[in-house]
């Protein structure tokens, strides 16, 4: 690749960081106005609660069709209609007058969000080779990461702007980034045609039945349990608990985790990258190290007495958690047939989804019998074992399961499996 190539290959990432970032400021804001839905619309805490789980679930079924697609069609149109759709769609929550009208929304919503991902990491990954994949999908994250702060932060102008004002004007820039990205975003030439004609002609789903595949779902599972466990929660309890408003509780709540996740991101990509280069199992070592550092910072968010320390545990857990993300999806494609990477994307995504609104539901259920710092130390339990999960897959079963994925290696000058 020469050097115009690989200055090339960053333009779709920076165009669909935009993209991404909306998507999360909309999916987050709502969490940050719990108080008023609360007193305007009559929501319990349980159907708080589903205000994520509705949208994770739904969000869930759809990722695997969603991935076939990206697998099939042009990955641009179908981001493009993701956003679109996306805008639409936010326009019409905001409309919303009930609580079953609202979780509808949230319920379509999900569906056309579902579009996004296996389409864009497909088309990063077509883009970029594995010299540079970790860091191009890392940045790409990072708008996730900036997404849900400004969500948590942007929901509370809400008790000024009304809920309703502030969906609508966000609906309006996604809107108007449609056009931004019909005109500037492009798939990368004769790259996907090829791929969506050897996705028609021969699918090689069977191929993603190995015990790396199975193993990265299992940890994607317990990482996006945790995960939503604080985008939907923490910033009410830091409300309840520390007496914040809600701009300062959706504005705490987020952007510490969020901060040291990106900083993580910006550390573990590198060092992904670099390993890689030199063993095919580099970005697992980064992957196992983050994880099993992040899961003791888990429970000492809800087990800290003070806001300084709740502060500090979410740095940790954060920036620990940013190292595993930082190479996740890029090994994932790398585990895969090429002609499969949407799905399984999609597939991986469907299975974290549903566990995040199990996660979300069940802490708005259990939270008046149990201390939510019991709930929590099972999260971080479960995060240990993830992590010796991936120790074990690591030098069992993945040297084989990559070779397995490209047969075209066999004999060529690829990185050593050691």
């Amino acid at each position: 690749m020469t050097g115009t190539e690989r200055r090339e290959a960053w333009v779709p990432v920076l165009y669909l960081w935009g993209a991404f970032f909306l998507a999360y400021v909309g999916r987050q804001a709502i969490f940050s106005t719990f108080p008023l839905l609360r007193r305007q619309l009559g929501f319990s805490e349980v159907e708080l609660g589903l205000t994520s789980t509705v949208f994770l679930w739904t969000y869930a079924l759809a990722n695997p069709v969603a991935g076939r697609l990206s697998d099939l069609f042009s990955k641009k149109r179908l981001i493009v209609l993701s956003v679109a759709l996306t805008g639409l769609c936010t326009i019409m929550l905001g409309t919303a007058g009930s609580v079953r009208s609202v979780l509808a929304w949230r319920a379509i919503l999900a569906v056309v969000q579902a579009l996004y991902v296996p389409a864009a990491v497909a088309l990063i990954a077509e883009w970029h080779s594995e010299a540079s994949r970790s860091k191009a999908m890392s940045l790409h994250g990072t708008a996730q990461f900036t997404g849900v702060v400004v969500g948590g932060w942007y929901g509370g102008l809400a008790e000024s702007l009304g809920w309703r004002w502030m969906l609508w004007m966000l609906a309006a820039a996604g809107l108007a980034y449609t056009a931004v990205l019909w005109t500037a975003l492009r798939e990368r030439s004769g790259g996907s045609a090829s791929l969506r004609a050897a996705a028609a002609g021969a699918p090689r789903y069977r191929a993603l039945l190995t015990l790396t595949f199975v193993a990265y779902c299992t940890v994607f599972v317990v990482i996006c349990a945790m995960i939503w466990a604080l985008y939907t929660w923490l910033p009410d309890l830091l409300r309840a608990r520390f007496n914040l408003s809600l701009a300062t509780a959706g504005w705490v709540g987020t952007v510490y985790f969020q901060a040291a996740m990106v900083a993580g991101l910006f550390c573990g990509a590198p060092a992904g990258d670099a390993l890689a280069k030199r063993t095919r199992r580099g970005r697992l070592y980064v992957m196992v190290v983050g994880l099993a550092l992040a899961s003791p910072f888990f429970y000492l968010v809800a087990r800290s007495d003070s806001l300084g320390r709740a502060k500090a545990a979410a740095v940790g857990f954060g920036l620990f958690l940013g190292l595993f993300n930082s190479n996740f999806l890029a090994s994932l494609v790398e585990i895969v047939p090429e002609n499969t990477r949407g799905f399984a994307v999609g597939f991986c995504n469907m299975l974290g989804a549903l566990a995040g609104g199990v996660s979300a539901f069940a802490i708005g259920a259990l939270k008046a019998r149990l201390p939510v710092e019991s709930l929590f130390q099972f999260g971080a339990l479960a995060g240990v074992g993830a992590a010796a999960l991936l120790l074990v897959v690591l030098w069992r079963f993945f040297p084989a399961d990559y070779r397995r994925a490209h047969p075209e290696l066999s004999g060529s000058a690829a990185p050593a499996s050691g």
